[in-house]
């Protein structure tokens, strides 16, 4: 009879730990799909390399560019520069591209 006990009470220690251990993993996953969603946001959140404010996307002769919200400061990814200078055919701009391109 003790063996029985013994073997039922293992059994429910067994349960115990697994049904603990389930949620652990779930708290964890959970905590992995914050960090994940904060440093989503944080990606769309661009920070200015110059003050630290925040970058906000605005058109520019339609094309898209950043602009510190703190210093004003203007930001250009890759191949907007060209663009515009593109788009400003008689500009100063569009002159200085033109001498930096030769």
């Amino acid at each position: 009879m003790a063996d029985k006990w013994d073997e039922r009470k293992k059994a429910l220690e067994d349960e115990y730990f697994v049904k603990k251990e389930k949620e652990l993993i779930e708290k964890l996953k959970g905590k992995q799909r914050e960090a994940a969603t904060r440093a989503s946001k944080e990606m769309c959140h661009m920070r200015c390399p110059k003050c630290g404010e925040s970058l906000k996307e605005r058109s520019f002769q339609k094309v898209l560019i950043d602009q510190c919200t703190g210093c004003g400061g203007i930001w250009l990814d890759a191949g907007e520069l060209e663009e515009v200078a593109g788009r400003e055919s008689g500009s100063w701009l569009s002159k200085l591209w033109q001498k930096v391109e030769k």
